[in-house]
């Protein structure tokens, strides 16, 4: 079933590779406050937009949404590999904007102001996971 919808829809899977090694080689080893590798939570962001956006552009910059904000990768180094295209979703994903860091309701608000639905259900995803995981947390001992 997968690969059907693959094929219909033309996915560039290396490119959705090379998104994916991105992500775990910039996010390293970086660890959720769940004690998970970072990266399982764009890769899920990622699966979760799939179902309802299922287009190369969509599945990368849902992979690489966080890497401008919390990575040394660079909007420049995201052209360089993935586009303009890309790298500019990426960066209407950031919540860093001139030099400063605004909420995730703010940046909600600023995608649905200008219209940018695709992008706004891949950050709607994103906290969506992010709510999911958080009763996943490790208690801490005490």
């Amino acid at each position: 079933m997968l690969i059907n919808k693959i094929s219909r829809n033309r996915i560039d899977l290396n490119k959705i590779k090379k998104a994916i090694y991105f992500t775990k080689k910039y996010h390293g080893g970086q660890r959720r406050e769940t004690g998970e590798f970072y990266y399982s939570h764009p890769l899920e962001v990622a699966y979760m937009i799939s179902d309802y956006l299922f287009r190369t552009d969509i599945i990368v910059t849902s992979i690489l949404h966080d890497c401008i904000e919390d990575t040394l990768l660079t909007k420049e180094m995201i052209i360089q590999e993935f586009g303009h295209k890309i790298a500019n979703q990426v960066e209407d994903l950031t919540r860093v904007k001139n030099d400063k860091k605004i909420s995730s309701a703010e940046i909600v608000k600023i995608l649905y102001q200008q219209k940018k639905k695709e992008l706004l259900l891949i950050k709607l995803f994103d906290r969506l996971h992010n709510i999911q995981t958080v009763g996943a947390k490790i208690p801490e001992k005490g």
